[in-house]
């Protein structure tokens, strides 16, 4: 019922605490000026990391269609490539492959990324003034970190990718097996990197330590991580391809547009926010992971002088023990 003479609801509706599903289609609404912003200068400032991406993938994708032979292709481009449809095809599975790399974060630049993490942690917490000023200040905070996870990116991408070129090739039961097991830990790959760049926004914590409680994370809520790994899965893979696939100038216009000014936003602010809350939840300040009765522990830098703080608590508790005792 509503008070007439008020105007105002007497159930306490406006003033129930909103959970977190609703508190983040608010901050979308509130922010997705902010939001189209910033996936337009994700495009921009990972165009070198576009170049990388293009390599990895002429490697992989004749792997994944052994009809895909880029020479041959390349040689039907400089007749009339719009005519056949091997080649229009492989430019569409280029083009979302090389999307799919980027957008999640295995083949990207790391020091504007961690500005990115910045800017989504100033956008969730609802402190943020300006795009321009939370990207300048995640990069100075954590430039290094970045070019670090970056380069790991780079390596463990590569070495992920070699491994099911190489085992998919050999057309045997045992080699689809293990080329399907290490295209399972390059997706699971996709999550640690995208926790770790959360971590460097919302942590102090060094490189290494990051990632172990990225891993830690996972396992902790594999059930969450598993809804991350499919929303990403349809918005950086099947929605893309759908579109391109259906080869008309509606999709590519709907393609260019969602891609250019929205959805890798979204889908990085959806993961930065639900990765966020599980730091929060999990991670102490100190950088140890508090669960399972501290089973799993992940000690910072100064963890002699968290020993001492930790001992003389204990102290105090047996004076105050004692003293009740008396």
């Amino acid at each position: 019922m509503t008070d007439m003479d008020s105007g105002k609801p007497d159930n306490g509706i406006k003033d129930r605490p909103k959970g977190p599903v609703a508190r983040f289609f608010i901050s979308i609404g509130a922010n997705i000026v902010r939001l189209m912003g910033t996936n337009v200068l994700f495009l921009i400032f990972n165009i070198p990391a576009m170049v990388v991406a293009y390599f990895y993938s002429i490697f992989v994708i004749p792997t994944l269609w052994s009809s895909y032979d880029i020479h041959t292709l390349l040689n039907i481009a400089q007749t009339d490539p719009m005519q056949d449809f091997t080649y229009v095809m492989f430019l569409l599975f280029l083009v979302v492959f090389v999307l799919l790399l980027v957008t999640s974060l295995l083949v990207c630049v790391g020091p504007f990324q961690a500005g990115f993490a910045q800017v989504y942690k100033d956008i969730r917490s609802g402190s943020i003034v300006s795009v321009f000023g939370s990207f300048k200040k995640g990069v100075k905070e954590n430039w290094k970190k970045g070019l670090i996870v970056m380069i790991n990116g780079l390596l463990v991408t590569a070495v992920f990718l070699l491994s099911v070129n190489f085992y998919l090739r050999m057309e045997m039961t045992v080699g689809t097996i293990i080329g399907g097991l290490f295209m399972f830990l390059t997706v699971l790959f996709v999550i640690v990197q995208n926790y770790v760049y959360t971590l460097m926004a919302y942590t102090d914590l060094r490189v290494g330590q990051m990632y172990k409680n990225a891993f830690l994370l996972i396992l902790l809520s594999p059930v969450k991580t598993f809804g991350l790994i499919i929303a990403g899965f349809a918005v950086y893979l099947i929605i893309p391809f759908v579109l391109l696939a259906l080869y008309s100038y509606l999709t590519i216009g709907i393609f260019a547009f969602l891609y250019s000014f929205l959805a890798i936003a979204l889908i990085q602010y959806l993961i930065s926010c639900a990765s966020a809350g599980l730091i929060e939840k999990y991670v102490a300040d100190d950088g140890s992971v508090h669960s399972f009765d501290n089973f799993f522990e992940i000690y910072p830098e100064d963890d002699n002088q968290d020993d001492v703080e930790l001992d003389d608590e204990d102290s105090e508790d047996d004076e105050d023990s004692g003293k009740s005792g008396q």
